[in-house]
């Protein structure tokens, strides 16, 4: 076994050694609880109400995780550094995205100790995991917080320099985003601090609980605190598929929508054995999909098809004319344009998705 790096914040007191594995330890295996509680849910489906959630298990499990970051962070790496210590620690913390995420949940922490209000978690999706559902929840917005808790600045912050700033890092750093992965960026930064107060399984480096046991997923879950977090998956996800062009022999465009002004482009990607699947796509990628060799068309109202290309100015053209006044049909039956939005928004909000309908895995929508 490799000896265990010296990190950013050492402890050195005994005691506080003590402590801090102790406390590092709880951490990891609330986690793991946060984890497995997600799939124990009495979640359920309803033939009449839909899906109706069930999140309160997982809220009792987050509960002492919170308890246990914030006495890492105040009774075990600050208690054991001299004042100038404690500032570069503070400096570190304003400064590191995964320390923003630790002092973002002194805020969820406080408000389950100090308010007479909870902090609910918001479901982000539910899995279907072994004839029942996994629920994944992600921390409210901050601006969907109750008043109490965003009007309260005066917890117990303000004895230890962090008053008011745990607003602004919940704001940046844990609001909507998913529970899980911020439990995981405060082990990290501990991890990081101070290394040594792992719990590790015997005779190896590996951390115990760690990876998360797998449940049923259909794109990336961060199940350690190594591993990147989904937002930066995520990012390089959507940068490979619109850096790769299409899917398909040709992408059909038949309508074009305005979204708070910007042209978005529906339509149907001709797969194999002439099978198509739903796309959106802004102008800005379709010029560049052209650019690279593949090749659209543009479907008119009158039932003409017209090849999409880029003239001399650099500007997408069909049928001589710019494509955004190509006389395209307009979506029939009342809820389809909005059922073409939806599925444009979706593809914005989620990079996994857009992957899909870029790479030979998009969803036909009726026509």
């Amino acid at each position: 076994m490799e000896q265990t790096p010296i990190g950013l914040f050492p402890v050195a007191d005994a005691d506080l050694q003590a402590k801090g594995r102790q406390k590092m330890h709880g951490l990891a295996l609330y986690i793991a609880h946060v984890w497995e509680a997600s799939a124990s849910t009495d979640t359920t489906l309803c033939r009449h109400h839909g899906i109706e959630v069930d999140s309160e298990r997982i809220a009792l499990e987050i509960a002492p995780a919170l308890a246990a970051i914030r006495t890492l962070d105040l009774e075990v790496i600050r208690a054991g550094l001299d004042p100038a210590g404690v500032q570069r620690y503070l400096d570190r913390q304003k400064s590191d995205p995964q320390g923003q995420v630790v002092l973002g949940l002194v805020l969820a922490r406080n408000a389950d100790i100090h308010l007479p209000a909870t902090l609910d978690v918001q479901v982000d999706r539910i899995v279907g995991e072994d004839g029942g559902f996994r629920v994944i929840p992600a921390w409210e917005p901050y601006d969907r917080l109750p008043p109490v808790v965003r009007e309260n600045r005066r917890g117990p912050g303000r004895r230890n320099g962090t008053s008011g700033q745990s607003h602004d890092a919940y704001r940046d750093a844990v609001g909507g985003h998913l529970v899980i992965e911020t439990l995981l960026d405060a082990l990290a930064f501990f991890l990081r601090c101070d290394p040594a107060l792992a719990r590790r399984v015997a005779g190896t480096d590996e951390l115990a609980y760690f990876p998360l046991p797998p449940y049923t997923v259909h794109d990336y879950e961060r199940r350690h605190p190594d591993q990147p977090n989904r937002a930066d998956v995520g990012a390089e996800v959507r940068r490979l598929a619109q850096h790769d062009v299409p899917s398909g022999s040709v992408r059909e465009i038949s309508y074009r929508l305005l979204d708070d002004g910007q042209a978005v482009y529906c339509g149907y990607t001709v797969e194999q054995f002439g099978v198509k699947s739903a796309f959106t796509e802004a102008g800005p990628q379709i010029l560049r999909d052209v650019r690279a060799g593949f090749p659209y068309a543009a479907l008119a109202s009158d039932g003409a098809r017209q090849e999409v290309a880029v003239d001399a100015g650099g500007l997408l053209v069909a049928g001589g004319y710019a494509l955004e006044d190509y006389p395209f049909a307009l979506p029939y039956r009342h809820p389809l344009p909005q059922t073409w939005l939806a599925w444009w928004r979706l593809a914005l909000e989620d990079p996994f998705w857009y992957r899909r309908q870029r790479r030979s895995e998009g969803r036909t929508l009726d026509r």
